[in-house]
This record gives C-alpha cells, sequence and structure tokens, in this order.
C-alpha cells in the first residue's frame, strides 16, 4: 500500500510503473519511427530501380535486328603471311614426316630417304588416309615457306594448311598417281625463286 499520496497514482499505479510505460512507450515509438524509415528507403529504392528497369526496355537497339555473332571454343589460328620475294626455306631448316595414302608398301620409307639425301629432315614414316591426290604437302600457321621448299621436290604437289602443325614441320602425303620427286637440279633452281604469296596475304 502507498506510504504517501506523492508516489499513489488515480488509478492505482505507483509512480514507477508510469514512468516505466512510458519509457516502453518512448522505446516503441523510435523502433516504429525507423522501421517505416527503414522501408520507405526500400520503397524508394525498387521504385527507381523499376524505373530504369521500364526506361531500358522503351530504349530501341542500336542496331534493330541484328543479332550480336557468338563464338564457341578457341579462335582460328591464321597463316602467317611470309614477306614479299621470300624464298623457299634451306632444306635443312625443315623437318618432313612422310605418309603413305597408297597401297605400295615401303613407299613412305622410299621417300623419307630420298628427302634425307637431299638434306631434308624427316621423322618416323607412316601411313594415312588423309591424302586428297598424288603429293599433298601440310603445314602449319608458320610453316608456308617449309611447305613450299618441299614443293620444289615434287610436279604439281596441293598445299594443306592445318593450324594443329607446328613450326616448320611439315607433312607429306602420298596418293594414288605418286610417280616420284622431281629431277634434283629442277629442285634446286626452283628453290631460288621467289614464292608466291598465299591466298589471304
Amino acid at each position: 500500500m502507498p506510504t504517501s499520496h506523492h508516489d499513489a497514482h488515480p488509478y492505482g499505479r505507483s509512480a514507477d510503473d508510469v514512468r516505466r510505460r512510458d519509457r516502453r512507450l518512448r522505446r516503441t515509438r523510435r523502433l516504429r519511427a525507423t522501421q517505416l524509415a527503414i522501408f520507405s528507403l526500400l520503397a524508394v529504392a525498387l521504385i527507381a530501380v523499376g524505373v530504369y528497369a521500364v526506361g531500358e526496355l522503351r530504349q530501341p537497339a542500336a542496331d534493330p535486328g541484328q543479332i550480336a555473332p557468338k563464338t564457341f571454343g578457341a579462335a582460328p589460328v591464321e597463316m602467317t603471311c611470309p614477306a614479299p620475294d621470300s624464298l623457299p626455306l634451306p632444306p635443312e631448316e625443315v623437318t618432313v614426316t612422310v605418309l603413305n595414302g597408297t597401297t605400295r608398301s615401303g613407299l613412305a620409307g622410299q621417300v623419307t630417304e630420298q628427302l634425307a639425301e637431299r638434306g631434308y629432315g624427316t621423322g618416323d614414316p607412316g601411313n594415312t588416309r588423309r591424302d586428297s591426290g598424288a603429293v599433298t604437302i601440310v603445314h602449319g600457321p608458320d610453316g608456308y615457306l617449309a611447305a613450299r621448299s618441299l614443293a620444289a621436290q615434287f610436279e604439281d604437289p596441293q598445299l594443306r594448311f592445318e593450324e594443329d602443325v607446328e613450326g616448320s614441320a611439315v607433312q607429306l602425303l602420298l596418293g594414288e598417281g605418286f610417280t616420284g620427286p622431281r629431277d634434283a637440279e629442277a629442285a634446286a633452281e626452283t628453290l631460288e625463286e621467289p614464292v608466291a604469296l598465299p591466298e589471304g596475304c
């Protein structure tokens, strides 16, 4: 029971209870005000994002009707163009792997020996089904002058570019109709003549 009329409340509550209730009310009001401010900022941000998105959708494309090209995997490797008036590489700077696409047994080994006698470096001979004519010379991005050097040794060879062949290494594919290398002297004269630039150079 209250000991003084100063501590009594007209509704039967003590002054301490009233003060605690007032503090709770003030904390509740502050919390609600903070929450309202946060929600208001979020609403404004969402509205701004929505307005920006609508503007982007309404903006016409720079080139209507055009679809940007897409590439998959690695970009293709391009061939290195030789300088004008370049000569074929000397035989000693070229390594040749001879592959036999004919039914003549031992032909790749025989041609490998002939090219070695003319100064070419040689790899192990083998067989192939990739031939597309009597003589096909396969070279890589940096092997055009090496291919022209080997081409000097044969009549009407075909040159084929394959990006996975490295450096001055070349492959010689022998097909049906192959008759053998040219005369060594004629081949040597061709090695002293500038090469024709490949297509695209």
